[in-house]
């Protein structure tokens, strides 16, 4: 029983198992940059005994263990799993392979490889490290190991090799020139600037850090001149290829010149090689569930970014949006139009309670009239004198309202009087009403402030020949807008209202149209060909309703992370803003009110014209009326004389 034991044992050291060392790089490693870590070694051929080893050494120092790869998890969650592996290990090739092909090399996963032998390194060229992947080969160095960060660029380029760190145990701090606080059993860290290098010193362990910074993606900058390929969208002319950043023809396609003018800087600052390709739309799903334009060109990997683009959920599912590098809107725009077109301006003038006082002025003076004309009436008549009836009453009061006067008068001081100040009181009231009357005529409306006022109001609408325009008209199903796009836009049996963008730019300037357009190059169209009055009254109204647009972007890219802190950048140091003041338009400011010369036309007068022809209506009906009181007066009168008379 003896031999068998010992036979056992000779056999169990003769494969190779995990020291000391191994256990104090392994912890010293997960507690490196001292953030939150989780520990799982999925596929070790290590013994039970080491395994709890490791496991209770990483308890000490904080560091919990995994269960699984969790890939269900929030990438939240994920960033603090550290995988670890050991390559001398029988399988793991496989295991590592298996891995790479389900994507758990790219981030937020982290892994740490065990080798002993340069050869064990050759299974690193079949694994998908691209530059977003936080891989540390921990090569052993006799009783050291060097941590050596390894990626690729692409899928078929080379492996690149940095060294991450040096670690040495405890007992080799003879080669160090640090001591550990062995008072409080804290690191110690001490950095030497001149070289970038932090030298760290736990009871784990020596680890001399090389990196510039903790922050992997900032590391990986440079891309060796890779080519990255960005699609365009062309929808104005194809001239625009000639001219994405010259600033010539800014009013064509001035979204897209916008955002290739950022990305070809964070192109540069990566060190890489730009290539450029174009499409006609942005980029929308067909009946068969196939997708066109730059979005397809982003499935299909054949490029890397696109022109900004809008917010959709079908897109937010196949795409992932990197950076708004530009700020542009659609919107209906259109001039606020004349008070006269939707409201009745002759009653505007005057508040409801001024109305209501003219009322009571009115009825009082009539009254008073109709009360001293009965008394005068009593004291004799005279051809031009009230007879006291309501009929003379009502006749003078329509006189004076209308400013016309009237025949009869009162003889006596008494109905003079209140003729006069009735007289007074309604030319000052003619005055101020013929004064507002005169401003309203021109006064812009301000009804028309939401889709619901845009629906009700006399308004035409239409919208610029783009493909955004048409897809999102038809995609937007709620109530109102659904409304707005059959009744306005599309009517029913008759042809939808797209146009130009110069079309539309000069309908709007003619007034009562409204054009759903992209601002920046529909602004600067109206700063070149309007006159100055008649950019003083334009509105703008959303109907889309969405955030500004952002740069699409493969899902799930490795130069994601690169993306990213490099347009942050761009940001930051103002030359995004630069761009955009260079190419943006912003809404025409109107330069104090300009007098110009206006005709008063039909609509302004509508309301006037109608009680008019109203008016000349009603006149035959009360002509008709009259004859026949006349008649009836006279029948009435010849029967009483008929009865008289017998």
């Amino acid at each position: 029983m003896k031999i068998v034991v010992l036979f056992a044992v000779f056999c169990l050291s003769l494969v190779q198992g995990l020291d000391n060392n191994d256990v104090n790089m392994i912890v010293s490693f997960a507690t490196l940059d001292e953030r939150a870590t989780s520990v799982l070694a999925p596929f070790v051929c290590w013994s039970v005994y080491e395994l709890s080893t490791v496991a209770k050494s990483l308890r000490d120092a904080g560091i919990a263990t995994a269960a699984s790869l969790q890939p269900n998890r929030p990438e939240f969650h994920l960033q603090n799993l550290v995988i670890l592996a050991d390559l001398s290990c029988r399988g793991t090739d496989e295991f590592l392979i298996k891995a790479s092909n389900e994507g758990f090399f790219k981030s937020p996963y982290r892994w740490l490889l065990l080798s002993r032998d340069p050869a064990e390194l050759d299974i690193l060229e079949q694994l998908l490290m691209l530059v977003d992947s936080d891989v540390v080969l921990a090569q052993k160095r006799s009783e050291d190991y060097e941590f050596i960060e390894v990626y690729k660029i692409t899928e078929n380029s080379e492996l690149i090799y940095n060294t991450r760190a040096f670690w040495r145990s405890t007992n080799n701090k003879s080669k160090m020139n640090t001591t550990r606080n062995e008072e409080t059993d804290t690191a110690l860290v001490i950095e030497d600037k001149s070289t970038s290098i932090a030298i760290v010193d736990t009871e784990y362990g020596i680890i001399e850090d090389y990196r510039k910074s903790k922050v992997l993606s900032r590391r990986r900058m440079n891309l060796r001149k890779h080519i990255l390929v960005m699609a365009n969208v062309i929808t104005d002319s194809n001239d625009t290829r000639k001219h994405m950043d010259d600033r010539l023809n800014l009013h064509q396609d001035s979204i897209t010149k916008m955002s290739y003018m950022v990305v070809k800087i964070c192109f540069e600052m990566m060190n890489s090689t730009e290539k450029l390709q174009f499409s006609n739309t942005w980029g929308y799903v067909d009946k068969n569930g196939s997708w066109n334009g730059i979005v397809e060109m982003i499935i299909k990997k054949e490029a890397d970014l696109g022109t900004l683009t809008i917010f959709t959920q079908e897109r937010m599912r196949i795409i992932d949006y990197i950076a708004m590098v530009g700020a542009t809107g659609v919107r209906f725009v259109f001039r606020e139009p004349p008070l006269a077109y939707v409201s009745n301006i002759f009653a505007l003038p005057f508040t409801g309670a001024v109305w209501v006082a003219v009322l009571v002025c009115v009825l009082a003076c009539a009254l008073f009239l109709y009360i001293t004309s009965k008394w005068e009436a009593t004291m004799g008549m005279h051809p031009m004198q009230l007879d006291g009836s309501w009929a003379d009453v009502l006749i003078l009061i329509i006189g004076a309202v209308l400013q016309q006067g009237c025949t009869l008068e009162p003889r006596h001081a008494a109905g003079r009087v209140v003729t006069l100040l009735l007289f007074i009181a309604l030319t000052i009231l003619y005055a101020a009403y013929s004064a507002n009357i005169v401003v309203l005529l021109r006064a812009p409306s301000s009804s028309v402030r939401s889709l619901q006022d845009v629906l009700n109001s006399p308004l035409k609408l239409g919208a610029s020949d783009f493909s955004y325009n048409r897809y999102f008209f038809k995609k937007l199903n709620d109530p109102l807008r659904k409304e707005i796009y059959n009744k306005k836009i599309a009517p029913k049996g008759k042809k939808a209202n797209f146009y130009s963008m110069k079309e539309g730019v000069e309908k709007i300037r003619k007034g009562l149209f409204a054009f759903h357009m992209e601002l920046n190059p529909g602004y600067r169209l109206i700063q070149e060909t309007y006159q100055e009055d008649e950019k003083c009254d334009l509105v703008e109204i959303d109907y889309i309703n969405e955030i500004n647009p952002w740069l699409p972007g493969q899902k799930r890219s490795p130069f994601k992370d690169l993306f990213k802190i490099n347009f942050i950048k761009i940001r930051e140091s103002g030359i995004q803003s630069c761009i955009h003041q260079r190419l943006h338009v912003g809404r025409p400011r109107c330069l104090g009110a300009v007098n110009t010369f206006s005709s008063v036309g039909i609509m302004d007068m509508y309301s006037a014209m109608l009680a008019t022809l109203y008016g000349m209506l009603l006149s035959p009906a009360v002509l008709l009326m009259e004859i026949a009181y006349k008649r009836l007066m006279v029948i009435r009168e010849k029967k009483r004389m008929r009865q008289d008379k017998y």
